[in-house]
């Protein structure tokens, strides 16, 4: 018997090394159809399986590979859960009467057992006892997915007690509270910290939270919550759409809520998300290059896991953060919005990288080829998305359905929408005039030689990144003037906590005021040594400042001459005054009647980018070229004059 190992062994090597060219292709070739069978139906079983049979939670996430692994539910999965078990009656992967038993019972568990403030659940709860989990916050969004999908199954089954289960479960709901004083609704609640500080008050996947507080029959928010959220607008390449880069944000809203052919006077939501995943789709063309991971058939960027945790990838316009990893659900779920080409990738996906990255569940979460890594997990929302939009895709049956929601059309009469489409509106760069000073102004920090004159205002409409609570947690003042020498500057800055500790290329970590400058006007290019990014960070100590300039390969302005800055701090935020050299900026502001420039503030609280506000700083043509605002220099006339009398003098 030992004589035979060495034969075995060999064969065994040669069919791992060598192995049979039919097996290699073992993949079968499947119709359009069957693939999106095939992908539904095992994102489906994640639903029935990851299921609690006595309390209806679904977990957040589980491994796609082997079964047993522990781990809490997620009120949100249970919501894409309860519009899942519709889409299995309908194709008949389900039975009708056993899934509407489900249904039942999970709502009667959240109307009468689940923990809840003011109709709000936590985000996450225990699988066995349906407690609250990981000390989880109260989350607006996350409850409001459950509630979609909880008023789906009312409209879908037409069964009066599920109807009132969740009825009583949205009417519950006291919309107002968690608007907690403002005007949109606050990111969260927990009992030890309060409210989040931090608001839902930009375009994302809040859509559809905000559509059902307005339409909630017995505690609405008003329909100016809507009109009070931010619409960034930028592009990448051809494509312009409202600013927010990972694509479940430009997704998830649109599983409940038809928005085709229809506007709101902002914008036609559905084609925005057209452009949105088309830009993501250029971007990791463009990008293929540096990433393996990344081709034609190979994109989509989103919130999922990655070689280094749970991120929150994304594509231009706005903050692109992204390492080469790849999620199915990004490119599937926008097959309503690009079905050619999210077809093909769920193809390519399937056919080239099925062996590592399918599972009992279908696709895993993401990959990574760069990294060498695949995911071996699963996260319920996303396999939730996934199945919902190709089934919109097909049949339209979630839309279909939930236009017989009351609540919704309500909504969305009150907060504007018509129908037909608008192209999104771009704005033009802004205006300020900056006046001419004669003899300059002192940097001394005390203000004391500044003309009366408008200035440029940012609060949180001015909102690039982040969260801004009020004008106390974050706004500014600022003014330019100019003279033959220089370019000045004035800035008030509200912020209640200051953080201003780092130096050097390192102060942008910091409470800080950048001035980008584009010198030639044809656009300001990223890191182009012809622009400018330069940061100003008060000294909370001697009224000083750090003053650096990044583009050109990093340097200390103050070291160099080319600057000067001065500050004053206190508890509410601090004031800084500042001049750039024109010869710095090689610019003669005798030849010039205008430059195109952008101040911007940001607001560390501790955090690397917890907000920015920024005066004008659009993304345009591609990832690296963006146009600023005018600063008119005004008092050419006078400088003449005063030019004039100098040069009248001194020939007396």
């Amino acid at each position: 018997m030992k004589a035979a190992l060495p034969f075995l062994s060999i064969l065994y090597l040669s069919l791992v090394f060598f192995p049979d060219p039919a097996a290699v292709s073992a993949v079968p070739s499947l119709s359009d159809e069957e693939l999106l069978d095939k992908i539904q139906r095992q994102s489906l079983e994640f639903f029935t399986a990851e299921r609690n049979l006595k309390t209806g939670l679904v977990r957040d996430r589980a491994d796609n590979f082997k079964t047993g692994k522990p781990g809490a539910a997620s009120i949100a999965s249970v919501g894409f859960a309860l519009t899942a078990f519709g889409v299995g009656v309908s194709r008949n992967w389900l039975d009708r009467e056993a899934a509407r038993e489900m249904t039942r019972r999970t709502l009667d568990f959240f109307l009468r057992s689940a923990p809840q403030e003011h109709g709000f659940f936590y985000h996450f709860l225990d699988m066995e006892t349906g407690k609250r989990a990981h000390r989880s916050e109260l989350s607006p969004i996350d409850t409001a997915l459950f509630l979609a999908g909880a008023l789906f199954a009312a409209e879908f089954y037409g069964d009066p007690q599920i109807r009132e289960l969740a009825e009583k479960i949205y009417e519950r709901v006291d919309w107002p509270w968690f608007l907690h004083g403002g005007e949109t609704l606050a990111l969260s609640w927990s009992p030890e910290e309060g409210f989040n500080k931090q608001r839902w008050d930009h375009y994302n996947e809040s859509m559809i939270l905000y559509l059902l507080a307005v339409g909630s029959p017995a505690h609405p928010i008003p329909a100016s919550s809507w009109r009070a959220q931010l619409r960034p607008v930028g592009s990448y390449g051809p494509f312009r759409l409202i600013q927010f880069p990972p694509l479940f944000g430009h997704q998830y809203s649109h599983i409940w809520m038809d928005f085709r052919d229809k506007n709101d006077g902002y914008a036609d939501y559905f084609k925005n998300s057209l452009q949105a995943t088309l830009a993501n789709r250029k971007f990791c063309v463009d990008q293929a290059s540096r990433f393996e991971s990344y081709g034609p058939n190979s994109w989509g960027l989103t919130a999922s896991d990655g070689p280094f945790g749970y991120r929150a990838y994304g594509a231009p316009p706005g903050w692109a953060q992204h390492d080469g990893t790849v999620a199915p659900t990004a490119c599937g779920s926008s097959i309503v919005f690009t079905p050619k080409e999210s077809l093909a990738c769920l193809r390519y996906f399937y056919e080239n990288l099925g062996g590592k990255l399918w599972g009992r569940y279908g696709f895993s979460d993401a990959f990574n080829l760069d990294r060498k890594w695949f995911d071996t997990e699963v996260i319920g929302i996303d396999q939730g998305a996934l199945l919902l939009m190709i089934e919109n895709y097909r049949t339209g049956l979630i839309w279909k359905t939930m236009s017989r929601n009351a609540a919704l059309e309500r909504a969305a009469k009150a907060v504007g929408f018509k129908p037909g489409t608008m192209a999104i509106s771009w704005p033009e760069p802004p205006e300020y005039r900056a006046p001419y000073v004669f003899g300059g102004i002192q940097v001394d920090g005390l203000f004391k030689d500044w003309p009366n004159g408008p200035s440029i205002h940012l609060d949180r409409s001015s909102l690039e990144l982040g969260n801004v609570k009020d004008d106390l947690d974050l706004s500014g003042d600022i003014r330019f003037a100019w003279d033959e020498k220089a370019l000045y500057f004035a800035a008030a800055v509200k912020d209640e906590s200051l953080v201003m500790k780092k130096t050097g290329k390192n102060i942008w970590l910091d409470d800080l005021i950048e001035i980008y400058i584009d010198a030639k006007g044809d656009g300001l290019y990223w890191y182009d040594k012809k622009d400018f990014q330069i940061g100003f960070r008060p000294h909370i100590e001697d009224g000083g400042a750090e003053v650096w300039s990044w583009f050109q390969g990093g340097e200390d302005l103050l070291q160099s001459g080319q600057s000067a800055a001065r500050s004053f701090v206190d508890t509410k935020g601090y004031w800084l005054e500042g001049a750039i050299l024109w010869s710095y900026l090689g610019i003669s502001p005798q030849a010039v009647s205008e430059i195109r420039a952008s101040v911007a503030i940001h607001d560390s609280d501790g955090d690397r980018s917890a907000a920015k506000l920024h005066w004008f700083f659009r993304n345009e043509q591609d990832f690296q070229r963006f146009a600023l605002g005018k600063v008119i220099l005004e008092g050419k006339a006078k400088v003449k004059r005063q030019k004039e009398k100098v040069q009248g003098k001194s020939q007396k």
